[in-house]
């Protein structure tokens, strides 16, 4: 199962864990979260969500060296 974080405040949505106060049960894939959701923490939709280990990461040439 997967882990999305929120990028406005690092509110971690669980799918394993689900979101029962909001009566999101446990095992609830992110995708299937109604759009209306808001993160539980800050308020924001699921669009400022990303899955954790997607964040983008800065790389430079030496990297590779």
């Amino acid at each position: 199962m997967a882990r999305w974080v929120c990028s406005v405040c690092d509110y971690e949505y669980v799918e394993e864990a689900g979101d029962p106060a909001a009566g999101i049960p446990p095992g609830t894939p992110f995708e299937d979260i109604p759009a209306d959701w808001r993160c539980p923490r800050c308020s924001v939709g699921k669009e400022a969500f990303v899955r954790a280990g997607e964040e983008e990461v800065e790389t430079n040439d030496e990297d590779y060296l």
